[in-house]
């Protein structure tokens, strides 16, 4: 098991207070990714980059935004402020798909790594990013895990009760409320979800996959609780296409298209998740709409990265090479 995130939730924005739990953070050894979540705000997007201190070790999450917010296109400006900015889009309805699709449409491919739509009620508290907001009272911090190789070798409960040690003595020397972990069983590279789900009802995409992530997440809380160990956040099973390199593959080869990627989604939090989409707002708002309504009947908080893909069938990427851009049908 590895500590994939620890993500600080700031209650208020005040930059002595995150300049002070960068520095705490910073002190945290054996973790892969140190990040701060920020809350929903009135401010212009400048006024809160204003706030960040300019350390790149630490990731932020600055704007949690409406989709019927009136800065909504200062996105733009924060994502390219730095590569350690991420946002996120909170999308309850149709009403304002012209603007989200034209944000998606002016994003370069690294860009887009660091924006997620968000399908809920209400913002997430996730360690996850680009999906989190600091939706919280007082200052306050959870963990996500890398834990594939633990899930096969039947170690999931062990796994959960390191990491809530772990974020138990965290919690002590910042001085911040641990609230628990997103349990997310997420992938990355040869630590392959979709070799899992392949092991237990065969190649991606087939019949039964569905069934087999459902019976994923009924494991991972089963586990969860028997660890006593608190979920937040997604707490599913997650398919990033581009951390995967089994989905990455399957992507490549043809045997998983984007409508079998969208029925996967009935059973995993973020299917719709790091993969290119050839650039068509048309095409966009059309499976954002069929989204929401997947993210309704499962009344689970639902995200989305997309990727435009102009042309190309690879999309080459710093952190995470290369981008499959997969087929519609």
């Amino acid at each position: 098991m590895q500590i994939r995130a620890l993500t600080v939730f700031v209650s208020s924005l005040e930059y002595d207070r995150i300049s002070n739990y960068v520095e705490k953070i910073k002190k945290i050894d054996n973790i892969w990714t140190k990040r701060i979540s920020l809350p929903e705000t009135n401010l212009s997007i400048s006024k809160v980059m204003e706030l960040i201190p300019q350390d790149n070790s630490v990731l932020f999450s600055v704007c949690g935004m409406r989709d019927n917010d009136n800065r909504i296109m200062e996105i733009l400006d924060a994502l390219r402020s730095g590569s350690n900015i991420f946002c996120n889009i909170l999308v309850n309805d149709i009403k304002n798909l012209d603007k989200i699709t034209k944000i998606l449409t002016k994003l370069e491919p690294e860009e887009a790594t660091r924006l997620a739509l968000l399908i809920n009620d209400d913002f997430l508290l996730t360690p996850y990013f680009p999906a989190s907001t600091a939706n919280v009272v007082a200052d306050s911090f959870g963990l996500a895990l890398l834990y594939v190789k633990d899930f096969i070798e039947n170690n999931i409960s062990s796994a959960f009760q390191q990491a809530n040690e772990f974020g138990l003595k965290v919690s002590r020397k910042i001085g911040a409320k641990f609230l628990g972990i997103d349990v997310s069983l997420s992938p990355w590279m040869n630590e392959s979800v979709g070799e899992i789900i392949e092991k237990q009802s065969g190649k991606i995409f087939s019949l039964g996959n569905t069934w087999t992530v459902g019976e994923i997440n009924k494991l991972i809380f089963s586990e969860a609780w028997r660890s006593k160990v608190t979920p937040i956040g997604f707490s599913e099973t997650m398919l990033p296409i581009a951390e995967d390199n089994i989905l990455k593959k399957r992507v490549e080869e043809g045997s998983l298209t984007l409508s079998q990627l969208v029925q996967l989604t009935f059973a995993c939090a973020a299917g719709i998740d790091m993969v290119g989409i050839k650039e068509d707002p048309l095409l966009y708002k059309n499976l954002i709409k069929d989204l929401i309504a997947i993210q309704f009947t499962k009344k689970r908080p639902y995200a989305i990265r997309i990727i435009p893909s102009r042309g190309e069938d690879k999309i080459n990427t710093k952190d995470f090479g290369i981008i499959p851009t997969i087929k519609e049908i």
